[in-house]
């Protein structure tokens, strides 16, 4: 089989990374003039995307070719791990926002690949396991980091409310119940919103890729269908878990600072 997908582009060069880096330069201008505070995260962010992907060109050559099961279970704890630190920035205040986010991650990683391996969609090949899980674990962790954003948000809004709730005797679980539902459905928009609008606003790099690479359409879309919903589901079980751990210790936290 050719893979069409190399010529998705009709030429790579270095003057194509230098034209990409230029348009970036563009975005930062914008910043910069409006003072929207964004500019030296966007440099930031191109550099570290730059340096990250490089790394994992050289290392996916050689784990793609590996069978072994604990190898690759060990490289997706990996991701997992490092994952949390993302989501530790953004839930900076949480008391234990790292693991909260690691275990998060960890649960919506584990139940959704141990359905794609037990039906086969997936098999315990480093080509076919890798590429999914990072899939899952990416999409978790975005939604975890709003999660936990988010949360942090509501409480500092409603703190007063909340404080009230816990002098008439709730406790910080029952004080804090009103703001999941708030927090787990405005986290789970994007996700929500692009599995609305696939097939009518976008196709996604997942069917664009299989498409040029030679696959059927119907065969295409319908791979799709699969990764998406199991992506759905794993960022409702990561989102869901978080804002349930997070709650109860991001409000210990909002009222010992109050205290202080």
């Amino acid at each position: 089989m050719t893979y069409a997908a190399a010529n998705l582009f009709h030429s790579f060069s270095p003057w194509a990374i230098t034209g990409a880096f230029g348009l970036l330069g563009t975005a930062w201008a914008i910043s910069a003039w409006q003072r929207l505070g964004v500019g030296g995260e966007l440099w930031w962010s191109a550099l570290r995307a730059t340096v990250q992907l490089a790394l994992m060109g050289l290392v996916l050559g050689w784990l793609f070719r590996q069978q072994s099961p604990p190898l690759l279970i060990l490289f997706l704890a990996l991701m997992i791990f490092v994952a949390g630190f993302f989501n530790r920035k953004r839930g900076a205040g949480i008391p234990h926002a790292y693991w909260i986010g690691t275990a998060s991650i960890f649960l919506a990683a584990s139940l959704t690949l141990a359905w794609m391996l037990a039906s086969g969609l997936v098999t315990w090949q480093g080509q076919s396991l890798v590429p999914i899980g990072g899939m899952i674990i990416g999409n978790a962790m975005n939604a975890v980091s709003l999660a936990l954003n988010r949360l942090r948000s509501e409480i500092d809004q409603r703190e007063d409310l909340l404080l009230a709730m816990l002098a008439l005797g709730a406790n910080e679980r029952q004080s804090m119940r009103q703001l999941y539902g708030i927090v787990v459905r405005s986290s789970l928009i994007p996700t929500l919103d692009s599995l609305k609008s696939v097939g009518m606003i976008h196709i996604p790099g997942i069917t664009a890729g299989m498409i040029l690479a030679g696959m059927a359409p119907l065969a295409a879309v319908s791979m799709q269908l699969i990764v998406m919903l199991m992506l759905t589901a794993a960022v409702s079980i990561s989102v869901t878990s978080a804002v349930v751990l997070a709650g109860p210790r991001a409000l210990r936290f909002s009222t010992r600072q109050e205290a202080v």
